[in-house]
């Protein structure tokens, strides 16, 4: 039966514990309501509940048949800080040097808790660059307790790729080395799926957010001087913007950092490989893109990751281990071409279907990672995003993590008042490193180890020896490789991935609800806030349903030996 009613918390309480597992059979789904939900805190003020239920023989507190879950709480209103007054009142005033995802998000953070914002971009207008960028469960969440509305119209700009198979394949063969399933962390911790948005449509809505008017084009950064009333940012044409806090989100060559530390060596890391990247209108030949979202298909010394980003498009990044500062003498397909020449079909399918002039190449950096949150800050100052926590993309972070410490930083922030003296704002600051330093370093971790297994997979034994072996040893081990007997590294690999992965992308997606000083994500924060509601995208309802089934998503076989 179908019904709408308005419980009272308790009455609210007890129906989440009784159904906090349940099973939409008919969607083919596990939806799991995660134990956060049983205990955030709910106000006197939740309005409404609205379920939709299929009625069997009688009610089951195990197993529940359900045609469409929706839940929405409405939380109370925040009440006005200080600084929110009527004109006239002064507010602290935030100077945010860099104007891309990370420093556009920490200034709406900014303005949403009555501050004064400045974001002070290098270049004069924003246009259309790069490709899509991956923004998971963690980093969507965040941006709902950030800006609902500017979520929302995230979500109408997007492709989900969440809901789908994801994976590693092995490059040559192009069978499945291990798939994830990424809906889990969503179903468990309530939060929305994987998706993918093109960057300049990203930083669109974030501009049209944050204001034309509180941005400054055309400028950087390049010192900054600070006293007991402010700190005052120096620019590259001598003008000078003045606030209450000055915050870099200006880059991986950050120019901030470089001034905040002046005698601190370039933390700046080579990753040992350079990528290509395009995008392309896809065949779909080989490949089912209304099943599969993202696939990364490994080599020696080489790997190349495909996702579908909408619209019948693909994205693509190829990596290739050499030195840094290398050029291509030839042209970028035909040099891609013959890096995977005998690689599978469905890989090679992407390049086939790129036009040579859209296809870029960079080496790839990360930053050391900055584990005293003394790097962080300094006086007034605080860095934030790749200025101090550049990641590998291999766990498409980047983007999140900036996100995060711009939730962060700004909930800080709220606690100071207009004029707060430099030691009151150097302690705002400090707090936040705290709470972002182990996260950052963490996940900074695990896209190194994942880079690193990348690189030195190899399928079967005797592929890829080692060119230190003299040139019989190399002769004996081609042969053996004929056999197609399955690597020791990937079978122990695959064995380690299925017992790990899942709690890596828990981790990666809700911080395993740890608190964040201890490297948690600050989603747990925002849900018991009340600054989001919890969420469950049940494909068919809050995403297109795909043709899958749950069993589709895991591996086939011993593991070791598994498809």
């Amino acid at each position: 039966n179908e019904s709408n009613f308005t419980p009272s918390s308790s009455a609210l309480k007890k129906l989440l514990s009784k159904t906090s597992n349940f099973r939409t059979r008919n969607l083919g789904i596990s939806c799991q309501l995660s134990e956060s939900i049983r205990q955030a805190r709910w106000r006197s003020r939740v309005p409404r509940v609205f379920m939709a239920l299929t009625s069997q023989e009688r009610f089951s507190t195990n197993s529940l048949q359900c045609r469409a879950v929706a839940a929405e709480a409405e939380t109370e209103m925040q009440t006005p800080s200080s600084n929110e007054g009527s004109a006239g009142v002064k507010k602290l005033k935030v100077v945010i040097a860099g104007g891309g995802i990370g420093g556009l998000a920490l200034a709406l953070a900014c303005q949403n808790k009555g501050m004064d914002v400045k974001v002070i971009e290098k270049v004069r207008k924003y246009k259309p660059f790069g490709g899509p960028i991956q923004l998971q469960c963690n980093a969507m969440g965040t941006m709902e307790a950030i800006d609902i509305d500017l979520a929302n119209q995230i979500y109408q700009n997007c492709s989900v790729t969440g809901d789908r198979i994801n994976g590693l394949m092995d490059g040559r063969k192009g069978f499945w080395f291990f798939r994830f399933d990424t809906r889990q962390p969503c179903y468990r911790s309530g939060l929305p799926l994987t998706l993918v948005i093109y960057r300049a449509k990203l930083l669109e809505l974030l501009v049209n957010k944050v204001g034309a008017e509180n941005i400054v084009s055309g400028g950087n950064v390049v010192s900054f001087s600070e006293n007991d009333t402010g700190v005052t940012a120096l620019l590259e044409d001598g003008s000078s913007v003045h606030g209450d806090v000055l915050v870099g989100a200006d880059g991986i060559r950050s120019t901030v950092r470089k001034a905040m530390h002046p005698e601190e060596r370039s933390p700046l890391a080579y990753s040992g490989y350079t990528v290509y990247t395009g995008t392309c209108d896809f065949t779909a030949i080989h490949t089912d893109p209304t099943k599969v979202g993202y696939q990364v298909y490994l080599g020696h010394k080489k790997y190349f990751v495909a996702s579908d980003v909408g619209a019948g498009t693909q994205q693509w990044y190829a990596f290739h281990q050499e030195p840094a500062g290398g050029e291509d003498a030839r042209d970028k397909k035909e040099v891609l071409t013959d890096y995977f020449k005998d690689w599978n079909p469905a890989m090679r399918e992407r390049l086939e279907c790129t036009k040579p002039e859209v296809i870029e190449r960079r080496d790839i950096y990360d930053l050391i990672p900055a584990v005293n949150p003394g790097k962080w800050t300094r006086g007034r100052v605080a860095l934030l995003g790749d200025a101090i926590h550049a990641v590998q993309p291999n766990l498409g972070q980047g983007g999140g993590q900036a996100i995060e410490s711009a939730y962060t930083l700004a909930a800080q922030l709220e606690k100071l008042q207009p004029g707060s003296s430099t030691k009151q704002v150097q302690s705002a600051l400090r707090e936040y490193a705290n709470l972002r330093v182990i996260r950052a370093a963490s996940v900074h971790g695990l896209s190194r180890m994942l880079g690193l297994l990348n690189i030195v997979y190899r399928p079967n034994l005797g592929d890829q020896p080692y060119s230190v072996y003299p040139e019989g040893v190399r002769k004996f081990w081609a042969a053996v490789s004929q056999f197609n007997i399955p690597h020791p590294g990937r079978i122990l690999g695959q064995i380690l991935m299925m017992g790990s992965m899942q709690y890596i992308l828990e981790y990666v997606g809700s911080g395993l609800d740890l608190p964040q000083a201890i490297g948690g994500s600050p989603v747990k924060e925002a849900n018991l806030k009340g600054e989001r509601q919890l969420t469950c995208a049940v494909p068919g309802i809050g995403s297109p349903k795909r043709p899958l089934e749950d069993d589709d998503f895991k591996m086939k076989g011993v593991p070791g030996f598994g498809k």
